[in-house]
């Protein structure tokens, strides 16, 4: 036995199972570098092949000369490997995409960070609400002034390090889960439409209270998967109710415990837990739109989404 086996085992860990789980890590990081590279060779490729019969065909060819297919062209073909190798297909392609958002989001905050101001302490709400303003967040002001995409760009946001790593953990918990089940299309429609719905109720209960509150998170988009994988759990049986029922009822557990602390916008929390649960009874993978459909109002959330960013830049630019 090595001196390394035995500090392991003084330590309680076990020697054998490390060594396998960095084999598997290995072993993970090649099969990934090798996707990387047959996609980069795709979009060098010259030529194209049938999606229909596999028959190498000329790159000007807009229809197989074997099948009969349609071809899309040299533009269109490289368009969309280069969108498959951003945007891996796989079961948790979106909820990569949405934490990538809101890390780079967080980070684009820092920089409008004062020199004199310390990064540490932008942890819990640290980020000053001038430049979460700046960025997008929403106040009722804001929002009955016109700036209804705030309560887009507002879900997205995050006041602190801690806030965004709270959040980040859940999506990545939740996420690819309720992902596979739905599928990415329905996914990124339920996860827009739980975080602005957490974000209108909090918003209509402000105004009607009078409490003035600035709001940001992805707590309403968190709470809009529980809803949903809670109903499709719990009330819908599906083939998939026993993986939601266990991999899920903790979760919603220690919410419920987490939107009780001081300090936490518990109603932006309710409404979106209200419309993802709304949606979960007409999501359903066996009785749906066709994958058209669902692609459609994919792109078109992407759409409102890049929209509302657009809008809230065109503000700063105008002063």
């Amino acid at each position: 036995m090595s001196w390394l086996d035995r500090a392991l085992k003084a330590l309680g860990l076990n020697p054998v199972r490390l060594r396998w789980k960095i084999h598997r890590l290995r072993e993970r990081s090649r099969r990934k570098a090798r996707e990387v590279e047959n996609r980069s060779r795709a979009l060098r490729y010259g030529h194209q092949v049938c999606p229909q019969c596999g028959l190498t065909a000329d790159r000007e060819e807009r229809q197989c000369p074997r099948c009969g297919a349609r071809l899309h062209g040299p533009w269109a073909r490289r368009l969309s490997v280069l969108w498959r190798t951003l945007v891996p297909v796989g079961s948790q392609s979106g909820t990569t995409v949405l934490v990538g958002l809101i890390v780079l989001l967080y980070a684009a905050t820092l920089t409008q960070l004062e020199t004199s101001t310390n990064i540490l302490s932008t942890l819990g709400r640290g980020v000053p609400h001038r430049v979460m303003d700046r960025f997008g967040a929403w106040t009722v002001e804001r929002v009955l002034a016109g700036e209804v995409w705030r309560l887009v760009t507002s879900c997205l946001l995050h006041f602190g390090l801690l806030h965004l790593i709270f959040n980040a953990l859940w999506l990545v918990q939740l996420g690819p889960l309720l992902e596979q089940i739905l599928g990415r299309s329905r996914f990124v429609a339920l996860t827009l439409a739980s975080g602005v719905g957490g974000m209108g109720l909090s918003l209509v209960y402000r105004a009607a209270t009078g409490t003035p509150a600035i709001g940001a998170g992805a707590s309403g988009i968190i709470f809009g998967l529980i809803g949903a994988a809670l109903v499709r759990g719990y009330l819908r049986k599906t083939t998939h109710s026993e993986l939601l029922r266990g991999g899920v009822g903790k979760w919603a557990l220690y919410a419920i415990i987490f939107s009780l602390l001081p300090g936490v916008d518990l109603v932006a929390h309710l409404g979106g837990g209200v419309v993802g649960a709304g949606l979960a009874l007409v999501l359903s993978t066996e009785s749906s739109p066709g994958r058209r459909v669902w692609w459609a109002v994919e792109v078109a959330c992407l759409v409102l989404v890049v929209g509302c960013f657009v809008a809230q830049l065109s503000r700063i630019l105008r002063g």
